[in-house]
């Protein structure tokens, strides 16, 4: 092993290690750090293994549906372990392919907690020290529990534990009804547990455009019972139960369960890297940066989640490209480019741009169109039609600036329309663009097709907003599909 390097990326997560490999194939010498296993907590316990999880709960769900049918003969029987084992299986294949990468890419990887002891140098727990003209901080972020009582009880989990656990809980609280509780939700629900959602706002998945999250969770209510506008004032146990008292429009309530999961957010994480003491700047719980990922200390730079904003691997990877170009030389600035989203539950919820809420807070003139799954032939072959695709165009420019979609393996489709409003594209770009028959992107062009007179299989509902108020219409069309 090296003692001086181009760079050192402390974080071996989505970020750090694409920077590390980028920065190997732009011909630097460079070292990274993980204090745990590389891939961090996306690859380790957060994105590939609930994916993993989530997606066995389609199979089930597909199959429940078709005992129903009568195309299978009875619902299947679930063994929790064996999707435990296929979920580890799949993170140990890409954490073992990762580590082969980073050695072919003469990247030198140390298991070790890192501290930034002074300008160029590292200091780690092992007793080592390293020296790196450039250090990157990438230690991403941390679950956040609330100061509620009695979290510490036997049966409240984060969501590390949840991944897991060894039996299927036959009911479960899950406090927090954003993107992390929603996707637990969905497993849960989907193994048989009897769920409850406690949120906090007035409504679940805040971050989601307002429409798109209220046809959600009216598809979601026959699986899962959700409360919101609550606080949760303490956990307590009663027998083997465990109970999560809280209040709602002044009034106390409870709810029992075999299990309690936290999914109340995360937050920047930088412990035991000595920032405060060098005097990086820090804001909001969060490392300051600029536009080329500089913190306020030359020579040391920060990407994804511990920089705060949109706290996504997709956003921590694009980063890690950037800095690894920054430092060798290429300058680039982070820019505005839009960024999907998306959200493993059943139904998929996938979005890229602002809000219908967000627009006509900035006073956007826009115009809206919905496509509904049920007059996609591909969704109705899957069984799964209950679904939209909403677009959003400038109603001035008429170029797309959002979209928000709802529905079976919608982020699959998303990409398509985050290049288009990347590129400045309109609805009628979308529309005559051919789109392969039959399969879900036909609904995006559907959408499309509503700026533009209306789409071929079905009606769509057009909505205008001039700044100040909304004006709905519905595009009448042929209402059946045809081949």
């Amino acid at each position: 092993m090296r003692k001086n390097y181009d760079m050192a990326v402390i974080g071996g997560g989505p970020g750090g290690y694409v920077a590390a490999l980028r920065g190997s194939q732009l011909g630097l010498n460079v070292l990274l750090v993980e204090k745990e296993r590389v891939g961090g907590v996306c690859l380790n316990r957060g994105c590939i293994p609930t994916k993993a999880l989530l997606s066995d709960v389609e199979g089930i769900h597909w199959s429940r549906r078709a005992a129903r049918e009568g195309i299978i003969l009875q619902e299947p029987e679930i063994s929790l372990a064996a999707m435990m084992k296929r979920k580890q299986t799949v993170v140990d294949k890409l954490v073992d392919n990762l580590e082969k990468l980073l050695a072919a890419a003469k990247v030198d990887v140390l298991r070790a907690a890192a501290r930034i002891a002074a300008p160029e140098t590292v200091s780690l727990d092992t007793g080592e020290t390293c020296h790196a003209g450039s250090i990157v901080i990438a230690t991403g972020s941390t679950a956040w529990a609330p100061p509620i009582s009695g979290i510490g009880l036997p049966g409240v989990l984060n969501t590390r534990q949840a991944l897991e656990l060894e039996r299927i809980p036959e009911s479960v609280v899950i406090i927090g009804g954003g993107v992390i509780g929603q996707e637990f939700a969905s497993l849960f629900a989907g193994l048989g547990s009897k769920v409850t959602v406690l949120e906090v706002l007035d409504r679940i998945l805040n971050e989601v455009d307002k429409d798109i999250a209220k046809r959600y969770a009216t598809l979601v209510s026959a699986r899962m019972r959700t409360e919101t506008g609550i606080r949760v004032d303490s956990i307590t146990t009663d027998g083997e139960k465990l109970k999560v008292h809280y209040e709602k429009r002044a009034q106390e309530k409870s709810v029992e369960a075999d299990v309690v999961l936290l999914a109340t957010g995360r937050r920047p994480y930088f412990d035991g890297l000595g920032l405060e003491e060098l005097g990086i700047e820090i804001q909001s719980r969060a490392v300051l940066v600029d536009r080329r990922l500089r913190t306020s200390m030359s020579g040391v730079y920060a990407i994804g989640d511990v920089i705060g904003g949109k706290m996504l691997a997709h956003v921590a990877s694009y980063h890690g490209e950037m800095v690894a170009e920054n430092i060798a030389g290429h300058g680039r600035d982070v820019g505005d480019e839009p960024v999907p989203a998306c959200i493993f539950t059943t139904p998929q919820i996938a979005w890229v741009g602002p809000t219908e809420e967000q627009a006509q807070e900035s006073g956007l003139p826009y115009r809206t169109s919905m496509f509904s799954l049920s007059a996609n032939g591909k969704a109705l072959a899957l069984g799964e039609s209950r679904g939209w695709v909403k677009l959003m165009e400038d109603s001035t420019t008429g170029r797309l600036i959002a979209a928000h979609l709802l529905g079976p393996q919608v982020s699959e489709l998303v990409s398509e329309l985050a290049l288009a409003i990347q590129k400045g594209l309109s609805a009628a770009d979308i529309a005559g663009t051919i789109h392969p028959h039959p399969t879900l992107s036909e609904s995006v062009r559907e959408a499309a097709l509503g700026f533009l007179g209306g789409p071929v299989h079905a009606a769509a509902n057009v909505k205008s907003f001039n700044g100040s108020s909304p004006v709905s219409r519905r595009v009448a069309t042929s209402k059946s599909i045809t081949d």
